[in-house]
């Protein structure tokens, strides 16, 4: 099952990528147009980067905490076929 929150992102991308006010309105203000356009808020402790790239809007999320998940996958030391799952990092 799709995540609701990552499908408004990439549906807001999307039409960012056909729509050149919402494109602007992105690019300029990343945080304040996801919250218009979806409802949705990122932490204030997130970073909304957006970014044309060949054309294309892109969104990156950052934060200075590591994911739960991630650190769970580096303490609990798990691997795959082909050895470590960081080793292809």
């Amino acid at each position: 099952m799709a995540n609701p929150i990552t499908s408004a992102i990439d549906a807001l991308v999307v039409e960012a990528n056909s729509d050149a006010a919402l494109r602007a309105r992105l690019l300029t203000d990343p945080r304040g147009t996801i919250a218009a356009e979806t409802g949705m808020t990122a932490p204030d402790n997130w970073s909304i980067i957006a970014r044309e790239n060949n054309g294309m809007v892109e969104l990156a999320f950052e934060n200075d905490e590591l994911p739960d998940d991630y650190l769970e996958l580096v303490a609990g030391g798990i691997s795959g076929p082909g050895g470590s799952f960081l080793s292809n990092c």
